[in-house]
């Protein structure tokens, strides 16, 4: 009867611990915050301190897909607005800064911007290394 008991709270223990886990792992995407408006929606990724910080991504009116920091897009990533345009490079603290490609699909599908960008505005066109 002793075994019996004790297989039973050796279960029962692993199961709580189970469910405790599997409750955290559920829970966690739900209280990572993005903190750009267009982005807020839903997220999947790595989260520290209730912010997007890692790999991930955020589907709001807008979609990202990337490096986090701190809830925002911060390092390489692709951010695809409403209207199909998008830029894939470099961003700090939410804003388009460093390399990068903006294609401009609701223009024209041909319709590409490369080079170095600050600030989130486009600064000069990226040389080749042929030039």
């Amino acid at each position: 009867m002793k075994l019996l008991l004790l297989v039973f709270s050796v279960t029962l223990a692993t199961l709580i611990g189970l469910i405790s886990q599997t409750s955290q792992v559920i829970s966690t995407p739900a209280d990572c915050r993005v903190l750009v408006d267009d982005l807020a929606g839903s997220y999947e990724g790595d989260c520290q301190k209730g912010k997007a910080h890692g790999q991930g991504k955020a589907m709001g009116k807008d979609i990202y897909e990337g490096e986090f920091k701190k809830g925002y897009p911060d390092g390489k990533g692709k951010y695809t607005w409403i209207n199909g345009d998008y830029f894939e490079g470099a961003f700090e603290k939410g804003k388009r800064e460093g390399e990068g490609t903006m294609v401009y699909a609701s223009v024209n599908p041909d319709s590409v911007l490369t080079g170095h960008w600050e600030d989130d505005r486009f600064q000069t066109v990226e040389k080749s290394s042929s030039e």
